[in-house]
């Protein structure tokens, strides 16, 4: 608990452990299965991309969703101090209601952000983990095993060829962030001042009827809330759209250079990588009503077009106009593709000469 104490933590875990679950239990990738398709990975990316790390990359490391939501919860802690204050500055009413009022902000909060955690808690297949926000800790490379084995049995591929391909993916991010110095500080400065910005316009009194309402007294009503419609997030305004906006602009680069070489050093390794995307984009394109629901209750477009966009951004450049010459986006944060530049790359080309 913070020194607020106004979220509460144990809350939000709840929820997402409950809206995550165990999977299907058949945990059919091992260590030896994750660590043999590792092996190497940063490598070819570095070979590939002409990108030289600083300093020593994190092992891969191998956890359930319970041990993502944990990992996925202390990041969001770190940052928990800024948003509980803000919180409790607009809910710090006069009157008997304060109270009451304090407590529905700190339960929609917590929901909110346990509910975002047990979503992606069944979606998520590696991820490369660092503080981006906070005093700086030693980065992570986690790999989902029940995520895993569901994607591979869903897609029907081969084990070690998907490992290895979901393994390069993440060796990128690594490998991006290890080489690009300024990359972890302009990512955190965005999240932060998203953060000071975020509760400016917030009705405090729509929020709390909003939480009873969807919530009552059984945060299990939560699901069926958002099934109904009747659960929008509160947190959600016009003032964080612009950087909002820049943010995903970086994240579609980071996200589509990870794919475009996923595909290059795939594609070297193996003729059947082709098949493998080609299924991999088949199972993306398939979004269920409660995906829809929830992408509009976080107020931001799923991972899906940021991979699709920055992918066909970044392919489009390297065509054009060479590797040498897309990696140019790690050199400063003016460098960084803007929103309209991620759909047209010939003016990013144009600008960045």
């Amino acid at each position: 608990m913070s020194a607020t104490g106004l979220i509460d933590w144990s809350l939000a875990g709840s929820v997402a452990r409950s809206v995550a679950g165990r999977g299907s239990g058949k945990r059919s990738v091992r260590r030896p299965d994750l660590a043999r398709a590792a092996r190497g990975s940063s490598g070819l990316v570095r070979r590939y991309t002409g990108l030289e790390p600083r300093g020593r990359l994190p092992s891969p490391e191998l956890v359930d969703r319970h041990q993502w939501i944990e990992v996925n919860l202390v990041s969001l802690r770190a940052v928990s101090a800024r948003v509980e204050e803000r919180l409790a500055d607009l809910l710090d009413l006069p009157g008997p209601f304060g109270g009451a009022l304090r407590r529905a902000g700190g339960a929609a909060a917590a929901v909110e952000l346990g509910l975002i955690s047990g979503y992606l808690a069944q979606r998520v297949l590696g991820q490369y983990d660092v503080a981006l926000i906070g005093p700086p800790r030693p980065p992570r490379l986690l790999f989902v095993a029940p995520n895993l084995a569901e994607a591979r049995r869903r897609l029907d591929v081969d084990r070690e060829p998907f490992l290895r391909w979901i393994a390069l993916h993440e060796s990128t991010h690594a490998v991006q962030f290890g080489t690009v110095p300024w990359l972890r500080e302009h990512l955190g400065n965005l999240g932060e001042e998203l953060l000071d910005g975020a509760f400016a316009r917030v009705n405090v009194r729509e929020l709390a009827a909003t939480a009873r309402r969807a919530l009552g007294t059984d945060p299990r009503r939560l699901l069926g809330a958002i099934r109904d419609g009747e659960w929008v997030s509160p947190f959600v305004g016009e003032p964080r759209r612009r950087l909002l906006d820049q943010l995903q602009a970086t994240m579609t680069v980071i996200e589509g250079y990870s794919e475009h070489v996923m595909d290059g050093v795939g594609a070297e390794l193996d003729s059947s990588y082709r098949e493998l995307r080609e299924r991999v984009e088949r199972s993306r394109a398939r979004r269920s009503p409660i995906e829809a629901l929830l992408s509009r209750l976080l107020g931001v477009e799923m991972k899906l077009r940021q991979y699709r966009l920055g992918k066909a951004f970044c392919d489009e450049v390297a065509e054009r106009r060479g590797l040498r010459v897309l990696n140019r986006v790690w050199e400063e944060p003016a460098k960084m593709p803007r929103q309209p530049e991620l759909e047209r790359p010939g003016r990013w080309l144009a600008r960045v000469g």
